[in-house]
């Protein structure tokens, strides 16, 4: 009866145990797949950013190209002005503007107050508003350098010879919403000439072309995708940086935007936390979250700036947001569990009752019968919990490998796939039936470290099964595995293609009888076969924990046992033929 009691017990701790593991292996499993979709996403983000910096790029190519259309309009409205600037009309400029094809000139000169730069004639009103230039940054450096050594050093902006063009910016005369400028000075007089067009082409170029369309394609060819945004890595999250324009009106820089392109709709609370870590440590970083009701998974990846030679600059530093519907990953991993979890429920109930019936036998068996059936009781129950843990061990890969087919929408893939894995639990119930617990065990094992090292394990084994071999199971599996290492290690120097270790078993004559045979690198003599068995030799170097005595044993073993080994090579190959009496 106690027997009976601590069998219940063992029985239900165990699936109890399964159980926990079943349960461990979903959120698991769970966790890697949200990992794998945060991968790629940062792979979409990394294909968004290359896009993104080639259109970049094109776009201030274009802009210079601008930029030294207005150093030739600058240049001629120089020949078309005199030398004195007070003999200069704004109407003059008006017309003069027109004649070359652009919006709009303004001459800058030194203001009486002193070290100062302002707009002193223009052919835009607005423009002579501009007094004072001394808190522009580096624009004002620019004029100062033009007006004193007629070049500009600074690193910012367009430099060609007497001039120097910025980047298309919010004009701060009020007059457009963005304006493409250029300023000449070759010595020869004692103002700059500021030349500027509406930067309505670039724009135009940058609305074709730009981050907004490419964001706006990405979201078409990803339907999972929903929100795809720019934050800009200086301005995200802070007050925004206002300028006042001579109008009196409130704009913000185009460089101080904090949303660069995309939109920014979908928030979470812990946004800002997400973006400052991505900042910060410049890893990807995903997060989940309801939105409306919805599952969704935010990935934020940091794109760090090329340059930082000022604050204001063509390379600013972002992140990129991608929001993704979690909800249709979370019902497709679920729907994914519950087929592989009934395969492996199936497989483990199917196991533990295996456990029960052996429990009951050894709880019927006299004494006598349970010390002789000991060593296969549990070398079996270690056969049995391997093929547990082995399935769960590859559980995790088949749902990942079945999630993306479904995701791409490979159904007949996923199929054939399920096929395949059922194929495979087949190959392992061969093993079972190889008829006797201690090899089969030994055998799957083995093919396993075969398949880590890349190795072709081929084995078949017959009329084993219901024998009484008269060999303990410990001595069978010290035999064979011994030659199985042996083989093994030869071959794992050789070409991929050349690696391979054959495995066979069988009856005849009252006879056990074991074949292992794997190529070699070089033929050997008898002498070398001899000496094969002798403790501490060795081909290899010292460095393997069995290396120079596995076939020390065997030979011990074999001869315990009144046996034989017979070593032959030809071929190419090298075969170890044991042939040991049953009885």
């Amino acid at each position: 009866m106690r027997l009976n009691t601590r069998i219940i017990i063992t029985f239900s701790l165990a699936v109890i145990l399964v159980m926990i593991n079943n349960a461990s292996y979903y959120w698991y499993t769970k966790k890697l797949l949200t990992d794998d979709l945060t991968l790629r996403m940062a792979s979409t983000a990394d294909q968004i950013r290359t896009s993104i910096e080639q259109s970049e790029e094109g776009s201030y190519y274009a802009e210079d190209l601008v930029g030294e259309k207005l150093r030739m309009a600058a240049i001629a409205v120089q020949a078309q002005l005199d030398l004195n600037i007070d003999r200069i009309s704004n109407e003059q400029l008006r017309a003069l503007a027109a004649k070359v094809g652009i919006d709009g000139i303004s001459l800058m000169t030194r203001v009486p107050a002193g070290d100062d730069i302002g707009v002193v004639k223009s052919s835009e009103p607005n423009e002579l508003r501009i007094k004072s230039t001394k808190a522009f940054g580096y624009w004002y450096t620019a004029y100062h350098q033009l007006l004193t050594q007629h070049e500009v050093t600074i690193p910012e902006g367009q430099k060609l010879e007497h001039f120097w063009s910025g980047i298309s910016e919010v004009p701060a005369n009020g007059s457009s919403e963005v304006t493409k400028f250029g300023f000449y000075n070759d010595g020869t007089t004692d103002y700059v000439i500021g030349v500027f067009v509406n930067a309505g082409q670039i724009k135009k170029y940058k609305q074709i072309t730009g981050s907004d369309t490419i964001v706006q394609k990405t979201l078409s060819s990803n339907p999972d995708i929903i929100e795809i945004a720019g934050l800009n890595g200086l301005t995200f999250g802070k007050s925004l940086k206002t300028y006042t324009d001579n109008n009196g009106n409130a704009f913000v820089s185009v460089y101080d935007q904090p949303i660069l392109f995309g939109s920014y709709q979908i928030k979470l609370s812990d946004d800002m936390a997400s973006f400052r870590e991505a900042v910060e440590t410049g890893q990807t970083i995903s997060v989940t979250g309801k939105w409306k009701g919805k599952s969704v998974l935010k990935t934020f990846v940091y794109v760090p700036a090329e340059t930082k030679a000022a604050q204001v600059q063509r390379d600013l530093p972002y992140v990129i947001e991608i929001v993704t519907d979690y909800a249709a990953t979370e019902r497709t991993l679920n729907v994914q569990l519950l087929r592989l979890s009934l395969l492996v429920a199936l497989y483990t109930f199917v196991s533990l009752l295996c456990i029960f019936f052996v429990f009951r036998y050894v709880n019927k068996s006299k004494e006598s019968a349970v010390q002789s059936t000991q060593e296969l009781y549990i070398q079996n129950m270690d056969t049995l919990f391997t093929e547990i843990r082995s399935q769960r061990h590859d559980f995790l890969n088949h749902v990942q490998t079945m999630y993306a087919m479904l995701s791409r929408g490979k159904q007949a893939d996923q199929k054939r796939y399920m096929e395949e894995l059922i194929e495979e639990i087949n190959e392992v119930n061969d093993i079972i039936r190889i008829g006797n617990p201690a090899v089969a065990a030994l055998i799957q094992a083995k093919l396993a470290q075969a398949m880590r090292a890349r190795i072709l394990f081929e084995y078949h084994f017959t009329g084993l099964e219901g024998l009484a071999l008269g060999v303990k199971s410990v001595d069978i599996v010290k035999i064979i595995g011994n030659l199985i290492d042996n083989a093994c290690d030869e071959v794992s120097g050789l070409p991929l293609e050349q690696r391979h270790v054959s495995v066979k078993g069988w009856s005849e004559a009252g006879m056990l009888v074991f074949v292992i045979s794997n190529p070699i690198e070089a033929a050997c003599d008898q002498a070398q076969i001899d000496r094969m068995f002798s403790p501490g030799y060795s081909t290899k170097g010292g460095d393997g924990g069995h290396q120079g005595i596995g076939l020390a044993v065997v030979r011990e073993r074999v001869d315990f046992y009144k046996g034989t080994i017979n070593v032959n090579a030809e071929d190419g190959y090298i075969h170890f033929r044991l042939e040991i009496p049953m009885l």
